[in-house]
């Protein structure tokens, strides 16, 4: 078997697993038609199929369809009743021998309970099993056992299936709808709340025109507040002068504590030290030097007179 074919038929086999519960070994059930059909193409029948599942299989055949191949004429009909002795027998729920094939066909019924895969080549029991979920189906074609494709009933049930696993129960659906309902009561009685009065509707706001914006005021640095600082410091300590003086150019008259600066030159200049200021200070310090003197010359003179006494 080809790679590609065999990769196919290995996906077919996984979804049949995941989504209808399918184990290994696998049951086939083969029907008479089919087993007549391999034999005439000289298959290995049972090799031939476990290829085509991609796993360990179990072969059945009805004993409905052992009797049809006992009355069959076929000229095969040897090889296939040896075959058909391979194959475990199913038992089938009709005492008198039917149709092979309508025999399977009453086993399937409407749904696969058993996880049966179905080996035959009546095209009107191939029709009727693909509108069977999760049947697959397996015939020969040109020497070849072909595993069908995926049926799109098959499909839909899985996706229902996945759908009811997630879903929610009816109790939670159940109680999910009563919040819906309180929720949308909810929002009626605030509707009818904020239902506003007809009147007259505001200006289109870009139609309006803006304002004008007042001018602030500009940042100072700090750089720029200590030179402001220094100069109020300055101008607050130099004197103040009158408008008539600084049209005039003339100097402030000086005040009173001022009078005495020229009385100071003039005695410097006569070279009078009690004038000043420094005289006086020259005057303080000599007086001090000679009582300084006077001290000393009585304790030396008391010191002399001690002995001699």
């Amino acid at each position: 078997m080809r790679a590609k074919r065999a990769k196919s038929y290995r996906k077919a086999m996984q979804f049949y697993q995941q989504a209808f519960g399918f184990r290994e070994p696998y049951q086939i059930l083969v029907s008479p038609d089919f087993i007549l059909a391999g034999v005439s193409k000289q298959l290995p029948v049972k090799a031939r199929l476990e290829e085509a599942v991609q796993g360990q299989a179990k072969f059945l055949v009805t004993h409905c369809g052992i009797s049809e191949l006992l009355k069959t004429s076929s000229d095969f009909r040897a090889q296939a009743i040896t075959a058909s002795k391979e194959f475990e027998k199913r038992r089938c729920p009709h005492q008198e021998p039917i149709a092979g094939l309508d025999c399977i066909r009453e086993i399937m019924g409407d749904e696969n309970k058993n996880n049966y895969c179905i080996a035959v080549q009546d095209d009107e029991l191939r029709a009727k099993l693909r509108t069977v979920p999760g049947v697959p189906i397996l015939h020969v074609k040109q020497s070849v056992v072909v595993l069908e494709r995926k049926s799109q009933v098959a499909m839909d049930a899985s996706k229902k299936m996945e759908q009811d696993k997630l879903g929610l129960t009816e109790l939670e659906r159940s109680m999910l709808r009563a919040v819906k309902k309180q929720a949308n009561e909810g929002k009626n009685e605030k509707r009818k709340k904020k239902k506003k009065t007809a009147g007259p509707k505001g200006p289109n706001p870009l139609s309006i025109k803006k304002a004008a914006k007042k001018p602030q005021p500009a940042k100072t640095t700090k750089s720029q507040a200590s030179k402001s600082g220094q100069q109020e410091k300055s101008v607050g300590s130099a004197p103040a002068t009158t408008p008539a003086m600084a049209t005039s150019g003339t100097k402030r008259p000086r005040s009173e504590g001022d009078s005495s600066a020229p009385a100071k030159k003039a005695a410097t200049a006569s070279g009078d030290p009690t004038a000043s200021g420094d005289g006086v200070k020259h005057k303080r310090k000599r007086n001090r030097s000679a009582k300084n003197r006077g001290t000393v010359s009585d304790s030396t003179a008391a010191s002399q007179a001690a002995p001699s006494s």
